[in-house]
């Protein structure tokens, strides 16, 4: 399969499961004028993506390159990388389970070190490449990929501090202690895979900027999928899995755009700490809502 192709059938999947996320949602489909709300929904679904692949377009053209891996096709390694990562964070999240310890602390440890220790042993070994920096973002290029940048981090924390919670309980200094460098390791090293890596070697195999950014983007939702639905699938209960799959659905949709969001950052900017410190801003927002 074709690049192009991959893209659009990806796009027509994120697309079906945006109109199924919007017409399964608690009252939405009545008793009366079904089949015009399913069409009414498909329309703006489409109308959606439509507008988000314009923004997308426009948003990676250009032919500025700051980075290239500078080897063979790295594409197949890094798709190694990560699909070992993957398997040793569910490996970790079965033999925590076995162990009957799911605390929140376990799972965030061994994420972590699953997600830098499989990476590092890939660089280490030279199976993976470290890419090479070919050129530095102008002046203008940085500012208004940093005031794009803080403007998406204070309408998501504006959104997430305005869901509905029990009350806000001061986390106590050890928790704090350890989230904030938790969050920033976890954070930072997603963006060296996902952008850093994944992205900058597709750029170098496909040649075109938004498939590239595309295909990262959706790469990085679906990096996510294991850990979320892990429990379950241990539990063998089909019907929290049902639950899970509801319920994680607009997650899954949200960090695809987000991954595209960043995607672009990195190709504006070329910027490790730019796109980490968006990363770890963003996901503060979410620790800090849920509570710490």
């Amino acid at each position: 399969m074709t690049s192009r192709r991959l893209c659009q059938l990806s796009a027509a999947l994120l697309a079906a499961l945006t109109w199924w996320v919007c017409v399964s949602r608690p009252g939405v489909l009545g008793d009366e004028f079904v089949a015009g709300i399913i069409g009414m929904f498909g329309f703006l679904t489409l109308l959606l993506f439509g507008v988000m692949f314009l923004a997308l377009r426009g948003a990676t053209g250009g032919s500025v390159r700051y980075w290239t891996m500078g080897a063979p096709d790295q594409v197949r390694p890094i798709g190694c990388m990560i699909l070992a990562t993957s398997v040793a964070i569910v490996g970790g999240y079965v033999l925590l389970a076995a162990f009957d310890a799911t605390e929140p602390l376990w799972l965030t440890v061994a994420y972590l070190l699953m997600s830098v220790l499989v990476p590092a042993a890939f660089l280490v070994s030279r199976r993976v490449r470290w890419p090479a920096r070919t050129r530095r973002p102008d002046g203008l290029s940085t500012i208004l990929a940093v005031v794009a940048a803080l403007g998406l981090v204070a309408a998501w924390t504006w959104r997430i501090s305005s869901l509905p919670s029990d009350g806000f309980d001061p986390p106590s200094t050890a928790t704090v202690l350890f989230v904030f460098p938790a969050t920033i390791v976890g954070s930072s090293m997603e963006e060296l895979v996902f952008r850093v890596l994944l992205l900058t070697a597709l750029l170098d195999r496909l040649g075109s900027r938004l498939e590239a950014v595309f295909l990262s983007g959706v790469a990085f939702g679906l990096m996510h999928v294991p850990g979320e639905l892990i429990q379950p699938v241990v539990d063998l209960d089909w019907g929290f899995f049902k639950a899970v799959v509801h319920d994680y659905a607009p997650k899954f949709l949200v960090q695809v755009w987000l991954g595209l969001f960043l995607g672009v950052l990195w190709l504006r900017t070329g910027s490790i700490i730019l796109i980490s410190a968006v990363h770890t801003l963003l996901n503060l927002a979410v620790d800090f809502a849920v509570g710490l």
